[in-house]
C-alpha cells in the first residue's frame, strides 16, 4: 500500500473548497500533520516561550513553538519519503517580488540552479530592504506545489495596494519529497499558536484563501501538559 493510499487526506482536496471559514473552528483537524501537538517544559526567555522539542518531554533540547513543530515534522519517517520544511517570513511575497519578479509562470519554470543564482545576486538588495527568502530548495518546492495559477493569485493578493500593511502568511511551509521521483508529495502551510495565543482575522483569512485555492493550510494550536508549566 502506498503512502498516498494509506494517508489520502494528506494530498487530496478539491480546488475551490476552503477548509476554514467563518463557520469552522480554527482547530479543524484537517489537513492532517500526523505529529504531536503536545508540548512539555514551558520556559520563558525574555519575551519568547520555549518548549522541549521531544513530544514526550524527554531530553533537554528546547525551541520556540514554530521550531518545535518544524523539527517534529522533519523527524517523521515513512518508507520512500523524506520530510522537510521551512519557516516563512511575513514578507516572503514581497521578497519574492523584489528578488525574482511577479510573473508566476516564469518563477515556476526556473530550475533550482537558476533560482539559487538569482537569489544570490539579489541577496544584498534583500538585506538592505530587510527582506528574507527561504533556502532555494524550499522556495523551489513552494513554487512547484503552488503552480503558476495559484502562485500568481497569491502574489497578486499580497502585492496589491489593498493588502498593504497586512500579511497573514503562515509560520511554516512543510512538505515531503518522494525519494524516487524527487517531487513533493505532501505540502502544508501551518500557523503555529501557543495555547493562549489568539489567531488574527488576517491569519484566518489567509488560511481560508490558501485552502480555497486547493492548497492545504491550518492552525496548529499547541497543548501544554499542566504538570510541566513554569
Amino acid at each position: 500500500m502506498s503512502f498516498l493510499t494509506k494517508c489520502p487526506d494528506l494530498c487530496s482536496s478539491k480546488k475551490g473548497t476552503a477548509l476554514i471559514g467563518p463557520e469552522m473552528k480554527e482547530t479543524e483537524v484537517k489537513p492532517s500533520l500526523r505529529i504531536s501537538h503536545i508540548v512539555h517544559g514551558r520556559e520563558s526567555r525574555g519575551n519568547r516561550v520555549y518548549y522541549l522539542v521531544d513530544p514526550k518531554g524527554q531530553g533537554t533540547l528546547s525551541a520556540v513553538p514554530e521550531t518545535v513543530v518544524l523539527r517534529r515534522w522533519r523527524q517523521r519517517r515513512f518508507d520512500g519519503y523524506r520530510f522537510y520544511g521551512t519557516r516563512l517570513s511575513a514578507t516572503i511575497w514581497r521578497a519574492v517580488s523584489k528578488a525574482l519578479g511577479q510573473n508566476a509562470k516564469q518563477l515556476c519554470s526556473m530550475s533550482l540552479a537558476e533560482l539559487t543564482q538569482a537569489i544570490a545576486r539579489k541577496r544584498p538588495a534583500l538585506r538592505q530592504a530587510f527582506l528574507a527568502l527561504p533556502a532555494p530548495e524550499a522556495l523551489h518546492t513552494l513554487f512547484a506545489v503552488c503552480g503558476p495559477s495559484r502562485l500568481q493569485a497569491i502574489l497578486n493578493k499580497h502585492l496589491s495596494a489593498a493588502h498593504a500593511g497586512l500579511s497573514g502568511v503562515p509560520d511554516l511551509f512543510v512538505y515531503a519529497i518522494h525519494l524516487t521521483t524527487g517531487k513533493p508529495a505532501i505540502a502544508r502551510f501551518v500557523e503555529v499558536k501557543k495555547p493562549e495565543e489568539p489567531v488574527s482575522q488576517v491569519q484566518l483569512d489567509e488560511i481560508a484563501f490558501l485552502n480555497g485555492l486547493g492548497l492545504h493550510a491550518r492552525v496548529l494550536r499547541l497543548k501544554e501538559r499542566a504538570s510541566t508549566l513554569k
